[in-house]
């Protein structure tokens, strides 16, 4: 991790000691999806560890938290680092998707806490809204659509669009890219580790609301702010607003 300590810039570095204030100089806000927006990690978790116990693998909720914010290349690497070449990753993924989006079109897919409003105001302040996520690009259309927030988003990009996913740079590089939008003018909000590793090395701002994951104190030194949840930005924004008027 040390080698990206040097890709910050000291603008950012300066923003950091303003704290929030950052958020009056940005053009653009980037999301991450999966644990962020919406409340899927336990579902993916209990998924995982469904369909690895019928091929007679274990799985424990430390295992499932290397995962976190990972693409299926990386998942599929660690999975089989640790019980072998041999191991039937196309079939326990498969089993996974079944099981796992049969729970959540039964049970639903709860948004979390302050995402409707942010992203409202956020449109409202004319900042562009994009979306940069390891899900599939079908997965995540549909997910956005059953919660009728699809609309928000100016640019969606998936791992499917990328060579390297997180902690790589190039999701939320290509973001930048297709917005045309400066990284440093862009805000990142994540809830995974290896999401703010990759919103650091583009160079944008790095805002993680933690899920199932607690940054560690290398972590938090790459993020501006560490947030209970995207309510939190909400009420910044209303100060933000409130200023100006």
């Amino acid at each position: 991790m040390p080698h990206t300590i040097a890709l910050l810039p000291l603008v950012s570095r300066q923003a950091k000691n303003r704290g929030l204030s950052v958020l009056r100089d940005i053009r653009a806000a980037i999301f991450d999806m999966d644990g962020l927006l919406f409340d899927t990690e336990s579902i993916a978790r209990w998924a995982w560890q469904q369909a690895l116990a019928s091929h007679g693998y274990i799985m424990n909720d430390n295992f499932y938290n290397e995962f976190v914010g990972r693409d299926l290349s990386w998942r599929e690497r660690i999975l089989k680092q640790r019980y072998g070449n041999n191991f039937p990753f196309e079939a326990v993924k498969r089993q996974r998707i079944e099981i796992g989006d049969r729970r959540e079109l039964q049970e639903g897919l709860p948004i979390k806490p302050g995402a409707l409003n942010l992203l409202a105001k956020l449109s409202s302040l004319g900042i562009v809204v994009a979306l940069a996520t390891g899900t599939s690009r079908s997965r995540t259309i549909r997910r956005l659509s059953n919660a009728g927030i699809l609309h928000y988003f100016t640019t969606i990009v998936t791992s499917e669009d990328v060579l390297q996913g997180k902690p790589a740079p190039d999701i939320y590089l290509e973001v930048s890219r297709r917005i045309h939008v400066a990284p440093m003018q862009c805000v990142v909000f994540e809830d995974s580790c290896v999401g703010i590793e990759a919103a650091f090395s583009a160079g944008m701002y790095p805002i993680m609301v933690p899920d199932i994951e607690q940054p560690s104190p290398e972590i938090r030194c790459l993020t501006y702010q560490v947030l209970d949840s995207l309510e939190q930005v909400s009420e910044l924004l209303e100060e933000r607003l409130e200023a100006r008027s």
